[in-house]
């Protein structure tokens, strides 16, 4: 997929996108040429995500009938904030970032992917539709000149490991795991060593941890015989796409209109098709006799308490009034 996308940069927007619609075919060429529209996001985004972007790509340019030319690109492997960067600099339109890295922009959404903070899925959704919290933690993301269009699903997070079946295994040893400061925090309350790293399966060996995505489970079913998977997931590495407010604010309102609307409908289906990719995945490790586990229920309480704590000793300097909502949320 991403040897077929072609790297182009954001046009001013053009004069024509006033054009009366019967005008516009006549000039579908040279608006091309003029404007445009450039999405980006990590190279190490799930395919779902990137099947999203690219639908969402075709539906914009089939249904402005070419006003605008949409270019959907990605950043090296894993980097997020290069992403981030591109979009809140204008260089690029839009962007899907995962919320993990958003930690010194809008802290109170970082904490939506925190290891043992939102362990219920349905909770964690329930907290970003419209009528709960979303308004609030998208005022968060304008604040810092972003305007947020919708909240894709990563995947689950699961602990894999020789042993992992309590956290008396996991004292004192080592994990790697996709980066985010809060996340760091949350495995070091645990008594964990966090590696920021893109999790490969050969990783797993000896006394070390990996946090594997939904993703990486189909590649480490091959690699995982003498090893032991977390079943429940333990967070969700959730993405945001972000616009940048003032390239957002340039195009047209119907464009505007347009885009916000698809992309809801875009998030909606991608989420769905997470969750129908982690069952699959799941399926796969049966399959191929990796030992699955559970950790203990009280353990898993222990741990939520553990890092709600530290993560509210963390933020103090956030607005209070949203994190204790969020906060609320996760219990």
């Amino acid at each position: 997929m991403a040897g077929e996308l072609t790297h182009a940069r954001i046009g001013r927007r053009a004069l024509l996108g006033s054009l009366p619609l019967g005008a516009l075919g006549l000039a579908t060429a040279q608006v091309r040429a003029a404007d445009g529209v450039f999405i980006v996001g990590s190279a190490d985004a799930p395919a779902s995500s990137v099947e999203a972007m690219e639908q969402l790509r075709r539906d914009m340019e089939q249904t402005t009938r070419g006003r605008y030319a949409f270019t959907l690109d990605h950043v090296g492997p894993a980097d997020d904030k290069a992403a981030l960067e591109q979009v809140r600099s204008g260089e690029a339109t839009l962007g899907w970032i995962r919320v993990a890295e958003l930690t010194e922009l809008a802290p109170e959404i970082a904490t939506l992917s925190v290891p043992f903070l939102f362990m219920d899925q349905k909770k964690l959704m329930a907290l970003l539709d419209r009528t709960s919290a979303a308004p609030l933690l998208d005022n968060q993301l304008r604040k810092q000149g972003l305007e947020p269009l919708g909240y894709l699903d990563g995947g689950a997070l699961r602990l894999v490991g020789a042993s992992a079946s309590s956290f008396r295994d996991l004292q004192g040893r080592q994990i790697t795991a996709r980066p985010g400061s809060l996340r760091k925090v949350a495995f070091e309350t645990l008594g964990l060593t966090m590696l920021a790293s893109t999790p490969q399966p050969q990783q797993a060996a000896g006394d070390n941890l990996l946090e594997l995505r939904t993703d990486d489970l189909l590649a480490f079913a091959g690699a995982g015989q003498g090893l032991t998977i977390a079943e429940p997931p333990h967070a969700y590495d959730l993405m945001v796409m972000v616009a940048h407010r003032g390239r957002y604010g340039d195009l047209p309102i119907d464009i505007r209109e347009t885009l916000r609307t698809k992309t809801a409908q875009t998030a909606a289906w991608q989420r769905g098709a997470a969750v129908q990719s982690d069952a699959v995945a799941l399926q796969s490790l049966h399959a191929h006799g990796v030992a699955l586990s559970t950790l203990p229920e009280d353990e898993r309480r222990e741990a939520h308490d553990r890092v709600k704590a530290a993560v509210a000793g963390s933020l103090r300097d956030a607005d209070q009034s949203i994190l204790s909502t969020v906060l609320a949320y996760a219990d």
